[in-house]
């Protein structure tokens, strides 16, 4: 069967791409493709049961609305946070589409104001300390719909989308590309075993953080051009939300930039949750990620968040995606599948964490999905050197921050090692192939995806 427009994905990207094309044209013939289930049946069973039970495929991570049904659903209303697609296409478009998202979301539901829109004197305090410990504030208006917010949220919009005509195919798993004399004209995928071929002039591939290393195997495979982009490797620490007070009601989320004394490698704050939760997130290559959660209506007396350091490699190394996963499985392997976490008192001692140490301090963890442990022991020096470093910059910012009470999980990875070379309309150097969000290497949040793919649609029904 032919479509207009074929997505490979269901995340941001496939869902505001779908609506777009469907807002702007009547009849359009759309099919969404992805690994998951449909939202409705994306259950976590340790929502029940407490803990992971290492499903095939994890509903956290692959489903229809992508890992953003499941995160804390942050959405940054500025180009500067969530990728760089801005270098692309320049920073004015990105805004303008950001507020088309943003009308999105509020014609589903979601109305509550912005948080860090306006400066009052703690914040201007906050700011003052960054700019004195050289690092740089990116303040920017911030959306939180929550856990639970998003779910409703999404839930609206793809029944809206099916009532449009879109169609779904879940439980897909991507095999190739049909390329012919450098031109799309469809997509393979499996299901149950058999394999199946959906046709199309358009495919925009949208396939978030999870399939960076599909996305690369699809380079490699089909001529596609691109380029080693960058890894972002660190931990998701937890700490007290007394400790976190000051930054937690003024700004929400504070994102923050720092580039370390020794290696002047760059370290950032990235999705922090506010009286939020611990998630464990598991991959098929057997390994867990760290992250976390934040709900409205459900609450810890903890702030979580990562710090992530960012790395590019050169020449001849080529293998980013392969490197960050053996870090990965290094660590599951010392931990039987499960976090390994440590508290920064017993990181800066040179000695393991045990359940006993953990029972002393004032912070209980908000998952079981963990073995205490050491992180040394699967994290590379150069990592470790900077993440202290950064944690003890952040203690003269947040006061407290830098203490026996601090727990890392590790580890903490953002895969967008698969930098596709596009234009400014989102297209590859495969005529009608169109890549977006995360995957794309270009994307790292929920604005910037969901950008990408309205701007791949735009263009495309220019051509229908």
């Amino acid at each position: 069967m032919k479509y207009d427009i074929i997505f490979l994905g269901g995340g941001q990207a496939g869902v505001f791409g779908a609506y777009e094309a469907v807002e702007k044209k009547d009849g359009v013939k759309i099919l969404i493709i992805d690994k998951g289930r449909m939202l409705k049946q994306r259950v976590c069973p340790k929502e029940t049961l407490g803990k992971c039970v290492n499903c095939p495929t994890c509903s956290i991570i692959y489903g229809v609305s992508g890992a953003g049904a499941f995160s804390d659903s942050k959405f940054n209303m500025d180009y500067r946070v969530g990728g760089d697609v801005h270098n692309v296409t320049g920073k004015k478009i990105v805004n303008d589409t950001i507020q088309d998202v943003v009308n999105i979301y509020r014609k589903f539901g979601f109305n509550e104001k912005p948080a860090g829109m306006n400066y009052n004197s703690v914040m201007e305090k906050i700011k003052r300390g960054c700019i004195e410990n050289g690092i740089q504030l990116v303040d920017t208006p911030t959306m939180h719909l929550g856990t639970d917010g998003s779910r409703k949220l999404y839930t609206q919009l793809i029944d809206y989308l099916i009532e449009k005509g879109v169609e779904f195919a879940t439980e897909r798993e991507i095999e190739s590309l049909i390329i012919e004399d450098k031109t799309i004209k469809g997509v393979a995928v499996t299901h149950k075993g058999k394999r199946e071929e959906y046709y199309s002039d358009h495919v925009v591939i949208g396939m978030g953080r999870s399939g960076a290393q599909k996305m690369m195997d699809l380079c490699k495979e089909h001529d596609i051009k691109y380029e080693n982009g960058a890894i972002d490797i660190g931990v998701r620490a937890e700490i007290p939300d007394i400790i976190m007070k000051e930054i937690n009601e003024n700004f929400y989320e504070a994102k923050m930039i720092y580039y370390s004394r020794n290696y002047r490698d760059k370290m950032r704050t990235f999705c922090s949750n506010p009286s939020g939760f611990i998630a464990a997130e598991k991959y098929e290559d057997d390994f867990v990620l760290a992250n976390g959660h934040a709900y409205k209506d459900r609450k810890s007396t903890n702030t979580n968040l990562a710090l992530l350091c960012t790395k590019k490699f050169t020449e001849p190394f080529n293998q980013p995606f392969e490197y960050a996963t053996a870090i990965a499985k290094m660590s599951s392997m010392l931990t039987g599948g499960k976090l390994l976490v440590q508290s920064y008192i017993d990181l800066k001692a040179g000695r393991r964490s045990t359940d006993e140490k953990l029972s002393r301090l004032n912070i209980v963890p908000t998952t079981e999905d963990y073995v205490a442990g050491d992180i040394a022991l699967a994290c590379p020096q150069r990592l470790l050197d900077n993440i202290m470093e950064f944690i003890e910059v952040l203690d003269k910012i947040t006061p407290g921050f830098a203490s026996g009470d601090l727990l890392l999980y590790f580890p903490e990875i953002k895969f967008r090692s698969t930098r596709i070379e596009i234009t400014k309309e989102m297209e590859t150097s495969i005529k009608g192939l169109y890549a977006a969000g995360d995957s794309s290497g270009y994307g790292s949040g929920l604005n910037i995806a969901a950008v990408m793919g309205i701007l791949a649609v735009r263009n495309i029904l220019t051509k229908l």
